[in-house]
């Protein structure tokens, strides 16, 4: 095994040493060949960590058309077992993405739909001068964006703590996990009509920010409980997290 070969192995199993990270540091700046076998076989790994082989078979092609003939015949010892991780690297990821279908945003989009307006009625007569009426109104026609702030004032307003539970599941449907988890969170320390059902949606929101040991947590809370209400679903949903 040459020093850059050996480089080369230390270095994508983080076993380089000081001395060793100094010299492939120095060779990755000074020698063109050595930093493209490196950029190249980074590439490599970056897409065994994704699931889109289609890019990944892209990228080959055009790495392979840029070398002319001449690199490409000196550069054949790498080439060759590198064209050939990457072979069964993107098998791999095939039947990988194949038997695992049921990625986080599929669960996600698969599960997660906004919850229905069950506190107020709408009816625009009575409601058109009531901060709440006009967040439910806006709730109910999916114009997430303008409910969001609506229902914020309209809580502070008349500290319905059942409001908080829409305003999480608008901030969901916008894809502001993160701000509807701490809504939700918020919602459970009261206790209303809706709390137990907040346990299935701040779950979800775990799940939408990969957090899933939470999300696992959330769903198990939620099956303990004796709402009905997506019952059925959080079982499945924590099999598949399992």
């Amino acid at each position: 095994m040459t020093i850059n070969e050996k480089l080369l192995e230390n270095f994508f199993s983080n076993n380089l040493t000081e001395a060793e990270l100094q010299e492939f540091d120095n060779q990755y700046a000074t020698d063109k060949d050595f930093k493209k076998e490196v950029d190249f076989l980074k590439n490599v790994r970056v897409v065994s960590e994704t699931e889109d082989h289609e890019l990944f078979k892209n990228q080959l092609a055009n790495y392979e058309t840029e070398i002319s003939p001449k690199k490409a015949s000196l550069n054949a010892k790498w080439l060759k077992p590198m064209a050939a991780l990457a072979a069964i690297l993107i098998v791999a990821l095939s039947v990988t993405f194949l038997a695992n279908k049921d990625t986080k945003d599929h669960l996600f989009s698969t599960y997660f739909e906004p919850s229905k307006n069950v506190s107020a009625p709408i009816v625009r007569a009575e409601i058109d001068g009531q901060l709440a009426g006009k967040a439910f109104i806006a709730y109910s026609e999916a114009d997430y964006k303008h409910a969001i702030p609506i229902f914020q004032k309209a809580f502070k307003e008349t500290e319905n703590p059942e409001l908080l539970f829409y305003e999480g599941n608008a901030l969901l449907a916008q894809d502001n996990a993160q701000e509807a988890i701490e809504v939700f969170k918020t919602h459970l320390s009261y206790s209303d009509a809706l709390t137990n059902r907040t346990h299935w949606y701040l779950a979800l929101a775990y799940l939408k920010a990969n957090q899933l040991d939470e999300a696992k947590q959330e769903l198990k809370t939620f099956i303990n409980s004796e709402e009905t209400f997506k019952k059925t679903e959080a079982k499945s949903l924590l099999k598949k997290l399992n």
